[in-house]
């Protein structure tokens, strides 16, 4: 059980949100390439695809999420190891 529940939900909700943002962004990415694949405009060829994969930015959005994930993260460690409850 956890023994500052107020505390973690400080690090626990960020963290939550940037990963479905950080899920959104790769489920919408392999939707789109799965589609291209179907409609027969994306050859099955690795290369060509891993090159299609490296194309699809998510923007600032997606940095933002992952350093939020990062520093979610982190915190809830640093956390756990100094602070005094």
């Amino acid at each position: 059980m956890l023994k500052r529940p107020k505390r973690a939900l400080c690090f626990i909700v960020p963290a939550l949100l940037a990963m479905l943002w950080l899920l959104r962004a790769a489920y919408t990415a392999a939707s789109r390439i799965v589609d291209q694949i179907t409609a027969g405009t994306l050859p099955l060829d690795p290369v060509l695809i891993q090159q299609q994969i490296e194309a699809t930015n998510t923007g600032p959005g997606g940095n933002l999420a992952a350093a939020v994930l990062l520093v979610a993260w982190l915190g809830s460690i640093l956390d756990a190891l100094f602070v005094k409850p």
